[in-house]
């Protein structure tokens, strides 16, 4: 699957393949629909000081999201497989040209 993730430490972030998790049995995958840029993903791509002494290199970044659940964990008990819609809340939200 696409992710997209700090690989060097020096600026940037880039596009990776990464493999897809295993599902165990207390868990939710979720197709993400939609994303955000945080102020958190800025610092890691300008590499600033606070990422430097924070961020472990590799690491996939991004945690604003709008998703659907495709799979669930067999002990999962409150959420339906394709039913269930996440989201984590992103603060400023800007479309991209």
């Amino acid at each position: 699957m696409k992710a997209l993730a700090k690989l060097k430490a020096e600026e940037g972030i880039w596009m990776t393949d990464v493999p897809q998790p295993e599902l165990g049995h207390n868990d939710v995958m979720i197709k993400i629909r939609k994303t955000a840029i945080c102020g958190t993903d800025v610092h890691i791509y300008n590499w600033d000081e606070w990422s430097q002494k924070t961020i472990p290199v590799p690491m996939v970044v991004g945690h604003e999201y709008l998703g659907e659940v495709v799979a669930i964990g067999q002990e999962v008990k409150r959420l339906q497989h394709r039913r269930s819609r996440f989201w984590r809340r992103a603060h400023h939200l800007w479309p991209l040209p």
